[in-house]
């Protein structure tokens, strides 16, 4: 694989280490910030604003209604001969004092795994969860509660707490286990319980399994049907208990959901996520929200951190969905740009979207360029670099690789496993060295990953305590590459 060529632990630890990276940044940009004085559905286009980073390299902020963010390059130059990598980091938040005058009110679907492997203890704290998730909901929010096993059974249709919470005080201890795990199914039917919610309500199924799928449903015909719901605003988070669900499962719906992931141990822990859930949806201010890069004719890109992209080439859709007051999410992009003659220039777009809740109003942050120059000689590259953007893009590339290290000690090859980790640990070391800015998350980064190096020589994969391990790394080193202060 070239991103494993890329990343091998003696060229990146010495690129890094040597300060001598490819990877360049100029100090040209072009950038269009104009306001749209044309009015279209109500949207509004926020100025755009260029910012000059170490070395001229090309970045740009953006504010609007709501929420802000930048996207920035981790180089403006790259030479002529050859393939290169360049790194764009976009990061978009809703602004801390965006919350309206009140929580907003939410629509929120529990969808509750009833499969035998529930029985017992899970599923009587995972009632004492939901009971105390009806507590706290105030009066103006709307809850729905599905169960699903072989079949699904929708327990409280979509109705205002004040109408239902003494209803569901007596009906949710009642709840009994039935059969398999059609996680689909229930799904399908969560959503279809939100279509009822009244307009300008904010949108969120939780779904809680112990086990795995048995609907015999290909993962990506579900995947694009949680994703088309995402897109109307529908945010799908998901939660595994105990050690014996799919973890790829469940966090494949939460990437295409846009919403969060976690591994619980033990049914205990439903409530503080439950809570946070219901918390992080009252206080949302920004939905659908969604970055969008132009790539110059022939640009590729290798991958997207953070976000599913849509699209390899030309223009790329990056959805981002709901934010909360606070809350920042970041994108990384490694992109591949062509050999090419000395003194072209690559013209970079960017647009965003999204929908400020407060006020109803869609924004878009309209036709912003960046460029990237061809230049002769490595100096000339390497001297206009942005550093601080590259340890940051980087910080997200090596949260997956850590993630391959997890998978290689899970699978018995425990040297491959500590053989990752510590090349991790190298290549954030030097990081660190190269970024003084960036050194404070990427030494915690490199702490944690440590810590998980020496878990692997002293752990069996196969136990129980190492399987609860494996999972919460991951989903640790998940959040990391959408917020970079998941460590």
């Amino acid at each position: 694989m070239q991103m494993h060529t890329l990343f091998a632990r003696k060229k990146y630890a010495r690129a890094v280490a040597g300060g001598a990276v490819a990877l360049a940044a100029s100090g040209i940009v072009l950038l269009r910030a104009e306001r749209d004085q044309q009015s279209s559905g109500g949207a509004i286009s926020p100025q755009v604003t260029t910012q000059s980073r170490p070395g001229g390299a090309p970045s740009a902020e953006f504010r609007g209604p709501a929420a802000h963010g930048r996207i920035a390059l981790s180089q403006g130059a790259v030479t002529a001969n050859g393939e290169q990598h360049v790194f764009a980091d976009i990061r978009l938040a809703a602004d801390r004092g965006a919350t309206a005058s009140a929580p907003r009110p939410v629509a929120l679907a529990v969808v509750l795994d009833v499969s035998g492997s529930m029985s017992g203890e899970k599923l009587a704290q995972a009632k004492t969860s939901v009971l105390q998730l009806v507590e706290r909901m105030r009066p103006t929010d709307q809850i729905a509660l599905v169960t699903y096993s072989d079949s699904v059974r929708v327990v409280q249709p979509l109705a205002p707490v004040s109408a239902v919470r003494d209803a569901l005080r007596m009906t949710i201890p009642t709840i009994q286990i039935e059969g398999g795990t059609n996680i689909p199914a229930g799904i399908a039917a969560g959503a279809q319980s939100l279509a009822f919610a009244a307009t300008g309500l904010v949108r969120r199924i939780v779904l809680v399994s112990d086990g795995q799928d048995t609907s015999g449903r290909p993962l990506e015909g579900v995947r694009a049907e949680v994703r088309q719901r995402a897109d109307q605003g529908v945010t799908v988070s998901t939660l595994g208990i105990g050690t014996d669900y799919s973890e790829s499962y469940m966090t494949a719906l939460a990437d295409s959901g846009r919403g969060n992931y976690e591994f619980l141990r033990t049914g205990n822990e439903l409530a503080s996520f439950l809570t946070r859930e219901l918390d992080q949806a009252n206080n949302t201010t920004v939905e659908r929200a969604v970055a969008e890069v132009t790539l110059p004719a022939g640009w590729r890109l290798e991958r997207a951190i953070g976000s599913e992209a849509q699209g390899h080439s030309g223009t790329i859709s990056l959805p981002v969905g709901a934010l909360f007051a606070g809350d920042e999410r970041r994108v990384v992009l490694d992109l591949v740009v062509p050999a090419s003659a000395v003194g072209a220039v690559f013209d970079l777009g960017f647009r965003g979207s999204w929908h400020a809740v407060a006020t109803e109003q869609d924004v878009r942050v309209g036709d912003g360029h960046l460029a990237v120059r061809v230049v002769g000689t490595e100096q000339e590259a390497v001297a206009s670099r942005d550093m601080s953007v590259f340890a940051e893009s980087q910080s997200a590339v090596l949260a997956l690789r850590q993630r391959d290290a997890v998978e290689a000690w899970r699978s018995g090859d425990v040297r491959r496993a500590q053989s990752i980790a510590a090349a991790n640990i190298v290549a954030l070391q030097g990081l660190q060295r190269a970024a003084p800015s960036a050194a404070p998350a990427l030494e915690r980064q490199a702490n944690t990953y440590a810590a998980e190096n020496s878990a692997f020589g002293a752990m069996s994969a196969a136990s129980e305590s190492g399987r609860a391990f494996g999972l919460s790394s991951n989903a640790r080193h998940r959040a990391a590459g959408m917020r970079s202060a998941a460590y």
